[in-house]
């Protein structure tokens, strides 16, 4: 009786795990084509990077919000809001305002598949992070992942010169997106303690509102900086402009997001970030194929260092739990 209900409970852990991985595999395909997406609407239907940013985490934030209070209920939404919302709305100045603001500056400048592949480092920067303010033990996998994920700004930046006739500041747009990869790590570092305390979508739903907000009060001012107008979309966006952006806010942030934590709920960080070693690869081809980007030994090899650091990185994750 004991092995058929130790048997039972064996293949309800299995499923699970599968529908977990399941999950943040479709996440990983989704965010894969956000670089390609983003870069169309804003070079062929002339969208200004900050309009983009602001409509896509607007939308996406308002999907996360319902998925939010679906998932714990009006009452505990709300007790979480009054104990730390505000302090978790302020991370989202980092995690979604700065992060958007520098992620889609960057691909106006530099190629969807280059840029694809430096955001794709971030598991080792924040690696780097956890390392540098003693969260985490030295390792030498760790050390390993972030010399790969350094080696992969490197090589990518020498490939994107294969990109140069169609992107002539791609280096300054690389710099942008190395400023969103920070963007992002600083904000995953900080806002750990929450996603731990509550549940990740709640955290994400509320980060993002109040990045939103941020971008709000931000994207007005961005003529002040010489980088064009803002607020335009209304006159430029087609109807099929239109459905990308609202892709990129429901699928890309409100569902993407949502997968994501959910399936990680399910299979664990450390094993559930791994899947992420494919994104490189996908972005890539999806860029060449529907952007028509050249792909040289470079960007492979930029591809496979930044694939490399995200599976070592993710192995030492998964052997630290173990070994806690």
């Amino acid at each position: 009786m004991e092995d058929i209900k130790g048997l039972k409970t064996s293949h309800s852990q299995e499923h699970h795990d599968l529908s977990g991985y399941l999950l943040v595999i479709l996440a990983v395909i989704v965010f894969s084509t956000i670089e390609v997406a983003s870069q169309h609407v804003q070079r062929e239907e002339h969208l200004s990077a900050f309009d983009l940013s602001l409509l896509r985490f607007g939308i996406g934030g308002i999907i996360l919000v319902i998925a939010a209070f679906a998932r714990v209920g009006k009452g505990e939404m709300l007790r979480i809001i009054k104990l730390d919302g505000w302090r978790i709305a302020l991370l989202g100045l980092i995690g979604t305002t700065a992060l958007a603001l520098t992620y889609h500056r960057s691909l106006m400048l530099t190629s969807s598949m280059i840029g694809g592949a430096i955001f794709s480092i971030n598991p080792a920067v924040v690696a780097l992070i956890f390392l540098a303010f003693r969260v985490e033990k030295l390792s030498w996998s760790r050390v390993i992942g972030i010399i790969l994920g350094i080696a992969c700004i490197y090589v990518t930046n020498k490939g994107a010169k294969s990109h140069e006739p169609e992107f002539p500041d791609y280096f300054t747009g690389n710099l942008f997106m190395i400023g969103a990869v920070l963007a992002w790590s600083i904000y995953f570092f900080l806002i750990r303690d929450y996603i731990k305390k509550y549940s990740p979508v709640v955290v994400s739903a509320i980060a993002i509102v109040g990045g939103a907000f941020g971008l709000i009060v931000t994207v007005p001012l961005i003529p002040l900086l010489g980088w064009g107008e803002t607020l335009t979309f209304y006159k430029t966006l087609t109807p099929f402009g239109w459905g990308l952006v609202i892709y990129l806010g429901v699928v890309t942030v409100g569902l993407g997001y949502y997968w994501l934590y959910t399936g990680l709920a399910k299979t664990g960080v450390s094993k559930g970030m791994m899947i992420f070693f494919i994104k490189p690869a996908l972005v890539a081809l999806l860029a060449h194929f529907l952007q028509h980007q050249p792909l040289s030994q470079w960007i492979w090899l930029g591809i496979a260092l930044a694939s490399a650091s995200i599976v070592i990185v993710g192995m030492n994750g998964v052997r630290m739990r173990n070994v806690n």
